[in-house]
């Protein structure tokens, strides 16, 4: 009888550890599909204000086009990590959480601050990456409660200011050149972190509840987002050292 009880249990774990991974493969798949439909939505919204706003502009492209590209795939990339956060709501241990917030809220207020710094100067650039920064890392860090939250919010005030700066001291060296090498550092840091919940946290575990994160209200935030930042680049105040 302790044998087959034995035999029981081990079949459990075997159940549980593999409906974990279907549920760990589902997560990326989704987090993939969802990264393309947003890049794509972004895309479009770009475009479709570019032709209702913004083609009377002279030298828009010289100008914005080169940084709206880099805008866009900076809120993609920082919006799908925290995305996959967040479909493991509440299974994170304190200390990864800290790093979770402390992540998401340094590349998030350091590439808004950085892009809009490049068109805007200093002031708006850090003020923009400061408050999403701040904003989007307490939010990822609130799931391991308020040590998360804090440095989501010390990470995105420091990114944001960094951001700004970097920007405006690069602004005659070569920046063109900076913001993608920046952007993809961003990148490769970023699923460091997805990779790092997978082996400090998901691959640990027995079982892994998905939770799911819904679809409509995350394009909508990243949408508002990207035509508020977009109209504030175009439009919003500018050091004089841009004119």
């Amino acid at each position: 009888m302790e044998s087959i009880d034995k035999c029981d249990n081990c079949e459990d774990e075997h159940v549980h550890h593999h409906s974990s991974k279907k549920v760990i493969f589902n997560v990326e798949r989704s987090m993939i599909k969802i990264g393309i439909y947003t890049l794509i939505v972004l895309v479009l919204t770009e475009i479709i204000a570019y032709f209702g706003f913004f083609r009377n502009i002279p030298d828009f492209f010289s100008k914005y086009g080169y940084y709206l590209i880099f805008l866009v795939i900076s809120i993609v990339i920082n919006s799908m990590a925290f995305w996959h956060i967040k479909a493991y709501r509440h299974v994170f241990a304190c200390t990864t959480g800290m790093m979770v917030g402390m992540t998401v809220g340094m590349s998030t207020g350091f590439s808004i601050g950085l892009i809009i710094g490049a068109t805007n100067g200093m002031f708006i650039g850090s003020l923009a990456g400061i408050i999403i920064g701040m904003v989007i890392g307490s939010y990822a860090g609130n799931c391991c409660g308020i040590m998360g939250v804090m440095e989501g919010m010390m990470a995105g005030l420091m990114g944001g200011l960094m951001g700004g700066m970097t920007s405006v001291m690069t602004l005659n060296d070569n920046i063109k050149y900076f913001v993608p090498l920046l952007v993809f550092s961003i990148f490769i840091i970023l699923i460091g972190l997805i990779v790092m919940v997978y082996e400090e946290e998901i691959k640990k575990k027995n079982y892994v509840e998905y939770k799911g994160f819904q679809f409509l209200p995350f394009i909508t935030v990243n949408f508002i987002i990207t035509v508020g930042l977009t109209f504030l680049m175009i439009y919003g105040p500018r050091s004089f050292l841009l004119g």
